[in-house]
């Protein structure tokens, strides 16, 4: 008999999911939402190991009912900032006698959890949980992962499709946890990509949004991914890098152009980082400000989307000196702007040399969630940066920015698409009140 194992994230009694706009905007008049209302790690276990329960953001209620089943295993699947839950929940479920409790997601890179977990699993694990079912997990299978933009007024502006393409990193920016968590790049195979482009356009929803960390890397897989689009009459975006975009964006408006429908590449999200070239080549991003900078402004040319990534905090950062690059920013007027100060995550080599060369004060996990200055840093102060920060929120996302936005979208419709174009962005918001959630977002018969 196969063992009853429940994976779970960690608890939320607060009642409102992450959002990432939210996250990342200060503005107290109209905005736009994009809540986390699936955790796409647990889907993917699910969809390849049917066995498994999981169970997506609970309240601490909901997680001590579940308990009550009766469980073989019990998996956490958390990030840095949810260490302290996830603590809490193994110790609740050691209480009500389940024999092992596993960690799973970044988070098990934590040196902390040790002593707490019987297993962590170290990146992406389906091939490394399936053993305990007797299974072999060959080709990775896609799960529907759906996601929607919602208004303050509860009206959903959009509905679509998460797609990955590849899983892992091996760029190496010394910042980021993923070539700890996966350094080694792994396409998900084309046929389960186009199993679930095929779920989602059946199911009424004609946008995709490839989360990636680096779509492109792989070119002809990535290359191969826009024919499926293409033949699916798809709308897409991607997170990608600007070298990759730069060789590819002129050729995916002229297909848009020609095609004379709203479908095709239609916007994407870049790491910025930083102005200065010498703090990109200090964190080996191995990418130039002036050709990240063309890039966005490549997009805009065309009336794409752009979405950049942004860092300050760094150790030459001051507060005059991040006014002025928030200002230069600003500037690019992005659609949506990430600003999240520098923090350094456990394994990576920032970690290591700024624990050695200022020294990391903060033992709260929950303040790593890059809005918190955590580390000594020479010029500023932990509350004086939470300012910093919000003043810089506040430049780079004004009140106008989502008014730009969707003007800029309506405009689009009409330049590659007409009157039909125009339509087509209507229904969206159609579609998007109208899904049917409850049949729509079951996963793919696994057949495995």
């Amino acid at each position: 008999m196969p063992p009853r194992v429940l994976f779970t994230t960690v608890y939320n009694d607060s009642g409102e999911l992450y959002d990432y706009i939210g996250a990342n905007s200060r503005s107290r008049w109209f905005r736009f939402y994009w809540p986390r209302i699936q955790s796409f790690g647990l889907r993917f276990l699910k969809q390849n190991i049917p066995e498994i329960e999981i169970l997506e953001y609970p309240s601490m209620e909901e997680y001590r009912r579940k308990l009550e089943d009766g469980w073989d295993v019990v998996g956490l699947s958390f990030y840095l900032n949810g260490t302290h839950e996830a603590i809490e929940m193994a110790e609740i479920a050691r209480e009500k006698g389940v024999p092992e409790i596993w960690a799973g997601n970044y988070g098990a890179l934590t040196p902390e959890i040790q002593g707490h977990f019987d297993k962590s699993f170290i990146g992406y694990a389906e091939g490394q949980v399936a053993p305990y079912f007797g299974r072999q997990v060959g080709k990775v299978i896609h799960p529907p992962l759906i996601e929607y933009l919602n208004t303050p007024f509860n009206v959903k502006l959009n509905i679509y499709g998460i797609l990955f393409t590849t899983r892992g990193c091996g760029v190496g920016c010394k910042f980021c946890q993923t070539p700890v968590f996966c350094n080694k790049p792994t396409p998900i195979p084309l046929e389960s990509i186009e199993r679930v482009i095929a779920y989602y356009k059946e199911n009424g929803i004609n946008v995709v949004v490839i989360e990636d960390e680096n779509f492109g890397g792989n070119r002809r897989h990535a290359d191969r991914v826009v024919d499926l689009f293409e033949e699916y009459d798809m709308v897409w975006g991607c997170m990608a890098r600007a070298d990759y975009l730069r060789e590819r964006i002129d050729q995916w408006a002229d297909r848009k152009r020609r095609s004379g429908r709203l479908s095709g590449f239609t916007g994407a999200a870049i790491g910025i980082e930083n102005l200065h070239q010498e703090t990109l080549d200090q964190m080996k991003k191995k990418e130039g400000t002036e050709e990240i900078i063309e890039t966005v402004k490549k997009l805009q040319k065309y009336g794409m989307g752009s979405i950049g990534y942004y860092m300050i905090g760094f150790e030459e950062d001051t507060e005059e000196s991040i006014r002025e690059d928030m200002t230069k920013l600003a500037e690019l007027k992005l659609d949506i702007t990430q600003v999240c100060v520098i923090t350094p995550l456990p394994q990576t080599p920032l970690w290591n040399e700024i624990a050695e060369k200022y020294g990391i004060f903060d033992a709260d996990y929950h303040h790593f969630d890059g809005k918190h200055l955590v580390w000594n840093h020479p010029h500023i102060t932990p509350p004086r940066m939470e300012q910093i920060l919000d003043r810089s929120l506040k430049t780079v996302y004004p009140w106008s920015a989502p008014l730009r936005t969707s003007g800029r979208v309506w405009f689009s419709a009409y330049k590659y698409g007409g009157l039909k174009g125009l339509g087509e962005v209507a229904s969206y918001i159609t579609r998007a009140n109208n899904f049917d959630w409850s049949r729509a977002s079951r996963l793919l018969d696994a057949n495995i």
